[in-house]
């Protein structure tokens, strides 16, 4: 007939097999984070504690609990060290690892191996070590040593500060690994406890439940890797990333797997969920998002990548600037890369209205000098046939003196006002300078600039700029030169010229160069 003891002992059992198999399973997952080999090492000195305590219980003889309790604490003193080690590479505190901190974590839990397996020399652990037999089992009955106290002190302790270390970084975690966080308070909270209530001496027969409460964290964890790929994924350089981030982070392992995102990259990839958690960055972003270019990396490329990239979303132009900054390890092996993306629309939409504030007149809001020598270089360049007018205002000065500058500036921007009118997209309209404007007409014959020369002339002096009750007669003199593979120096020379050639006709009427 089975009794209490004996099913204890089949629990026992089944939390090492589920502890090998957790150590396993996460062995053969060769896309796991950094701290994956740590996870291993629990669950192989789990697996040591738990098999020893089963066989300890099983145990037929003094000798036989006496060497099954030396098994058990080749892996018990390390357990809770290794989730210190855990928690800090889960959380991306792994950063601050130096050897005397690994060093001083691990110094305690070997000092303890090895005064468990000489007690016998000097009674530190177990001042004295007795059985009784209950229900046809023998269980120990033992008076402690002072270094016990430092073990289980320092293993409660080295669990604690894992809790606390979990509860504090795991605030800031993606709501996508909540239930990583769950898993690993669970398994650290329940054992605890656990082990608190064994030293109180409040458990049946005064029997270590911790290996049986084991079962439950090992089927937890279980749990969380099936459930949302724990240890397969897990957050990198959580705090250096994602701390007041603005502009949109995408983390990935060394396998380029999609690890994290921040809220402002599902602000502008909508589509970007915690689906894509797990998944490679290249096949999810080709199948999401193939309009939005991904800069290209090698493995092992450590150097930061930057590319500018355009993209059109909902209609509006997006400009940006995408960084690859690696993530590297101490050996400076690539354990990770983020993906950054820099919002550059609004420098570039300031940018673009600065260019065009600084190619524009002032006052009168058309090209400058400058800009027209620019766009028409283009032509000259190209060797295209170009037709120049060159006009300016007839006794502008008299205008100035006459009614002050403020009305010249208004005719100024009278003339301009008439001119739009009659403008061609294709034209290139400037103010040249002063009360002189200049007009390109590409790939027009004399014939044609000569026309439109005409046309506004005429219309200049048939408007009336409004300046009081008396409206202000303008003329304008305007000079034309058309030639093809000629430089646009030349050009306007030959205008100019043709430009006085109508002012010393008397002004208010057009003539052409040459002719």
């Amino acid at each position: 007939m089975n009794t209490f003891i004996f099913n204890y002992i089949v629990l026992v059992s089944v939390s090492g097999v589920l502890s090998t198999l957790l150590a396993i399973l996460v062995f053969f997952n060769k896309h796991s984070f950094s701290g994956r080999k740590t996870f291993i090492w629990i669950n192989i000195t789990s697996a040591f504690y738990i098999f020893g305590y089963a066989f300890c219980l099983s145990s037929t003889s003094l000798e036989e609990i006496e060497w099954m309790t030396r098994i058990q604490y080749v892996g018990l003193p390390f357990i809770g060290p290794l989730y210190i080690v855990l928690v800090m590479q889960f959380t991306g505190l792994d950063r601050f690892f130096t050897k005397k901190l690994l060093t001083g974590l691990f110094i305690i839990p070997v000092l303890t191996v090895l005064v468990v397996w000489t007690n016998q020399l000097h009674h530190l652990f177990y001042k004295s070590l007795t059985v009784k037999v209950v229900e046809g089992y023998l269980l120990t009955e033992f008076s402690i040593g002072f270094f016990y106290i430092i073990h289980g002190g320092y293993t409660f302790g080295s669990l604690l500060a894992a809790l606390v270390l979990l509860i504090w970084h795991g605030r800031r975690i993606h709501r996508s690994y909540k239930l990583h966080v769950i898993a690993m308070f669970t398994a650290l909270l329940i054992p605890m406890t656990s082990s608190f209530l064994y030293l109180m001496g409040t458990t049946p027969h005064n029997m270590d439940p911790v290996p049986v409460i084991m079962c439950i964290t090992s089927t937890i964890y279980l749990i969380a890797i099936y459930k949302s790929k724990m240890f397969k994924v897990a957050p990198i350089a959580k705090d250096l990333v994602f701390s007041h981030m603005r502009d949109p982070v995408i983390v990935l392992n060394a396998h380029d797997q999609i690890v994290d995102f921040n809220l402002a990259a599902e602000g502008i990839f909508p589509n970007l969920n915690k689906t894509f958690i797990g998944k490679d960055i290249h096949t999810s972003w080709k199948e999401e998002f193939n309009d939005f270019p991904l800069p290209e990396w090698s493995e092992d490329r450590t150097e930061v990548i930057e590319q500018e990239i355009q993209w059109v979303y909902k209609g509006r132009a997006i400009y940006g600037l995408f960084r690859v900054f690696p993530i590297l390890k101490k050996d400076h092996l690539i354990d990770g890369r983020a993906l950054v993306f820099t919002d550059l629309t609004k420098e570039m939409i300031l940018r673009e209205e600065l260019k065009e504030r600084a190619s524009k007149d002032g006052l009168t809001n058309v090209l400058n000098r400058s800009a027209f020598m620019d766009k028409c270089s283009q032509f000259a360049d190209e060797h295209k046939s170009l037709a120049i007018i060159l006009f300016d205002i007839d006794h502008f000065k008299k205008i100035n003196d006459t009614y002050g500058h403020l009305v010249g500036d208004q005719a100024l921007i009278h003339i301009v006002g008439v001119c739009k009118s009659y403008m061609k997209e294709e034209y290139i309209f400037a103010r040249y300078g002063g009360e002189e404007f200049v007009i390109a007409m590409p790939e027009s014959s004399i014939e044609e600039a000569s026309e439109y020369a005409k046309v506004l002339c005429e219309e200049i002096a048939t408007s009336r700029m409004k300046l009081g009750e008396q409206p202000l007669h303008i003329t304008a003199s305007f000079g034309v030169a058309v030639h093809q593979n000629v430089k646009l120096g030349d050009l306007l020379n030959e205008a100019d010229q043709a430009l006085y050639q109508a002012k010393r006709n008397g002004r208010n009427n057009v003539q052409v160069f040459g002719v």
